[in-house]
């Protein structure tokens, strides 16, 4: 009801007619009916004077609501319709399923979900170059099949979706399948020509070559895409590959130069499928070239990428199987004769450690290994000679029937420990490991191998000595006092 402070309170903002109503006893009567009027009466003007508007914003709301689920409906429909083969496209949705497919057999026989390990994705086909090089060229395409984990797997099957059923449908099933295996292996070789030690896998490689066959016929006019779309299409193309190749600079553990790889042969078959697509024959005949081509660059892959692990890999199994034809000896019984003794260590025990002295420094030459690997040779090759130096010092005390070298042996033996001991990891000083061969009363010079004393050089196989140096009198002494009193001979072998 209106009265004489009716107007006063129109002119109030809602916060002063709160303060007013709050404060009932503060006011007169009339005042508080007349901000109780007002605030009624703007309460009605907000339900009855707004209900179009109102009811326009949520419709249109709703609309949008609406429309968001239904693209969230299509984009399913889409992915599943993509996972059936029909007329025209059966080998996207293939390959999909036998990715699927090798991942769960992993997951079922033991790999883990999630972050399998290296040795893991090597057993199953991964593709690292020491054995890429060495034999097993399958893991090339094996490991485009092999994905680390089930997020690297459903990145990889979404985008093999998109783009598969972009092409196959324009292309055929067949020239399909035929460019995602030869980008596949073109994109591998790329992988272990750049990587010297890395496990790859994953389909990308040959995902990144389909995106190279897409980019080649669309700026050759070799698909039909409507001209109103095209190049709105291509921005969209060009920023996905632009995006993932820079991703793969700027992320560890992503197999960019595979992705590279891929990308570039995919352009290169894709150029090739537009010039012969005219005719069948040229076709056929050119995918034969090329087949024969990838073949036999995959023959000549050891010659063309260096295989240093491979080789030290070769090597190092080749030693282990040396050293422990040499330490049979230790397995004799304590009973044993020594005319027993003397002939295992003659004809096992010395020449298998020959060998071994051998082993090493042949992986003294081989070029670009890691630092670690190196001292790891430095400490193997003084473990040989320290090996050596003991069986020949058995091999005197049993032909001299004495035991005065007895405590040389235990000398070696205990450096010898030492060196294995820093092989395991521990820190033990280089000086640490010095063991100098026993003073003699023989004529004989001192002979330095690479820097270290030996006894003897007579089991050293020739072929490894590079060069021989022969120091005399005072340029002996004055280097290596008592011990060049006799003349030092330096011998160095072959090196990187």
């Amino acid at each position: 009801m209106e009265n004489i402070f009716s107007q006063k309170m129109a002119d109030k903002s809602d916060l002063e007619l709160k303060e007013i109503l709050e404060n009932r006893y503060d006011y007169q009567e009339e005042a508080f009916s007349a901000a109780l009027y007002e605030v009624e009466k703007r309460r009605k003007a907000k339900v009855y004077n707004t209900p179009a508007e109102t009811t326009s914003e949520q419709k249109l709301k709703e609309e949008e609501e609406a429309e968001e689920e239904n693209d969230k409906h299509r984009s399913v429909a889409q992915i599943l319709s993509g996972l059936i083969p029909s007329s025209g496209y059966i080998v996207t949705p293939l390959i999909i399923y036998i990715n699927i497919f090798i991942y769960l057999l992993m997951v079922i026989m033991g790999v883990h979900p999630v972050e399998p390990s290296v040795d893991s994705l090597i057993e199953w086909g991964g593709n690292i170059r020491v054995l890429s090089l060495d034999g097993e060229a399958w893991r090339l395409l094996t490991c485009a099949f092999l994905h680390i984990g089930a997020m690297h797997l459903l990145f990889n099957m979404y985008a093999l979706l998109f783009i598969g059923k972009e092409i196959e449908t324009q292309i055929g099933s067949s020239k399909f399948l035929f460019a995602y295996l030869v980008t596949a292996i073109l994109a591998s070789i790329t992988s272990i020509a750049v990587n010297d030690n890395v496990v790859g896998a994953g389909a990308s490689g040959a995902i990144f070559g389909m995106y190279g066959v897409l980019i080649s016929l669309v700026l050759l006019k070799g698909l039909e895409i409507p001209q109103e779309t095209r190049k709105n299409f291509l921005t969209s193309v060009f920023t996905f590959v632009g995006y993932n190749l820079f991703f793969g600079f700027t992320q560890e553990g992503i197999d960019n130069a595979a992705h590279i790889g891929g990308l570039v042969s995919g352009l290169l078959v894709g150029g090739i499928f537009y010039v012969t697509k005219s005719d069948l024959r040229v076709t056929r005949v050119t995918n034969f070239v090329v087949l024969v081509s990838v073949a036999l660059l995959i023959t000549a892959l050891p010659r063309l990428i260096p295989n240093q692990f491979g080789t030290y890999t070769k090597l190092m199994e080749e030693f282990t199987v040396m050293e422990e034809k040499a330490l049979q000896v230790y397995q004799l019984s304590e009973h044993t004769n020594d005319d027993v003794y003397l002939k295992a260590i003659t004809e096992e025990s010395l020449p298998s450690m020959e060998k071994c002295l051998t082993l090493i420094v042949q992986i003294d030459t081989i070029g670009n290994l890691p630092l670690e690997l190196q001292e790891q040779n430095k400490l193997l090759k003084r473990y040989v000679l320290y090996r050596i130096g003991c069986f020949q010092l058995a091999e005197k005390s049993i032909n001299e029937q004495t035991t005065m070298y007895h405590q040389d042996i235990e000398r070696y033996n205990q450096k010898i420990e030492l060196i294995l001991h820093k092989l395991e990891g521990q820190d033990i000083s280089d000086s640490d490991l010095v063991a100098n061969p026993p003073l003699t009363d023989s004529d004989e010079p001192l002979i330095i191998f690479d820097g270290m004393p030996i006894l003897s050089n007579k089991n050293i196989n020739h072929s490894i000595i590079e060069s021989i140096e022969v120091l005399k009198d005072e340029a002996a002494t004055s280097i290596y006092g008592e011990r060049g009193k006799n003349g030092v001979v330096l011998i160095n072998t072959k090196k990187q």
